[in-house]
């Protein structure tokens, strides 16, 4: 068993660089591809046409639209509504791709240009980023938000996009990455939850505590739904966990544990080990969720290129075409918990994560 781990890995390492960027970049372009075949004719700017039907509800001052976004979030959509619906979900699509693009163009710095373009593929082209272009969902702009809390040393101004966020789309997954902003960027998350809690009211005099108090009903409600099992985005299309059973609150006890360690013991592990357990322990996950994860690519590189290789190598297909989202996620959360730790603790400022470095990260 050790030769053919070892045969592997070498086998792998010798693929290291521009291969692997070449096979990832085929891969996902095959069945990205495919993804985005298959779910367009159903999908194409669901999601827009849901914030846009909020959006006027919230206009002619109706009744709350029972979407599990806050009442803030209707109003701040309200230009959705000036244009049809076809243009707001291609707008949607835009603004997803831009996002991607200026997160590539930051993160290639220094790469050759051929290997930037070999990124930018192999990026724009993981099945939940298809997913989340089609149905224009708001992961990148979180993932945008995050960025600067994780990319640079802890400060209170980088968590003021995240706070924004916070108001706007309370996402269940998030809790995990607060968690290890509680550990390692204390002062962002201050200003994150301060942030929250300015706009949050800010929203309550706009919209009025009546919407509010609808949007609270409908939380508690999903919460209720969640528990006994009958929660409608736990059981059609989700990856995580849930609906509960008592092997799987064990898995869901033992897998919060291990996040929490790891995130104690180091700022890049425990960064990876909070997304993939934000994915795995939230009440639903559906696919286009793990677009989060393209932030979790160069952390990862730095601790574990082989696994992160393989996983990366694997992740459309074991994703989009098999939905194995929490075996995937739990190899992956062992190899971040499993290396060794921070050789100092840093009192809840640690350092950026990762170190750039001018490498193609694979």
């Amino acid at each position: 068993m050790t030769n053919v781990r070892d045969r592997l890995a070498n086998r792998v390492a010798r693929w290291a660089g521009r291969p692997t960027l070449v096979a990832v970049a085929a891969a996902n372009l095959v069945t990205g591809l495919y993804v985005a075949i298959t779910l367009a004719p159903l999908s194409f700017g669901n999601d827009i046409s849901l914030y846009r039907e909020c959006a006027l509800q919230a206009a002619s001052g109706g009744p709350a639209c029972g979407s599990l976004y806050p009442p803030l979030a209707a109003f701040v959509a309200l230009p959705l509504t000036w244009v049809p619906p076809t243009v707001a979900a291609i707008a949607g699509t835009l603004v997803g791709v831009t996002i991607l693009m200026a997160g590539v163009i930051i993160e290639t710095r220094g790469f050759r240009t051929i290997d930037r373009v070999l990124v930018a593929v192999a990026a724009i082209s993981f099945a939940p980023v298809v997913y989340e272009l089609l149905l224009g969902q708001v992961t990148l702009l979180m993932a945008a938000a995050l960025y600067p809390v994780i990319r640079r040393p802890d400060a209170a101004r980088n968590g003021a996009w995240l706070g924004a966020v916070l108001a706007l789309a309370p996402k269940p997954m998030l809790l995990a990455v607060l968690a290890w902003m509680l550990f390692w960027r204390r002062r962002a998350l201050m200003l994150s939850l301060s942030v929250a809690l300015l706009l949050t009211c800010a929203g309550v005099a706009i919209v009025g505590p009546d919407q509010y108090a609808a949007w609270m009903g409908v939380l508690t409600g999903a919460g209720r739904a969640s528990v006994s099992g009958t929660f409608s985005l736990s059981l059609s299309g989700n990856m995580s966990l849930w609906p509960l059973d008592p092997l799987r609150g064990v898995l869901v006890i033992v897998i919060g544990l291990v996040a929490l360690w790891t995130i104690w013991r180091d700022p890049s592990r425990g960064f990876v080990a909070a997304l993939l357990a934000g994915l795995m322990l939230a009440p639903y996950t559906q696919l286009y969720a793990a677009s989060i994860l393209l932030l979790a690519v160069k952390p990862a590189v730095g601790f574990a290129p082989r696994a992160t290789r393989l996983m990366a190598l694997t992740g459309n297909v074991v994703l989009a075409l098999l939905q194995f989202l929490v075996p995937w996620a739990i190899v992956g959360l062992a190899v971040a918990a499993l290396g060794q730790g921070s050789p100092e603790r840093t009192g809840g400022h640690g350092p950026p994560v990762p170190v750039t470095e001018r490498t193609t990260g694979f």
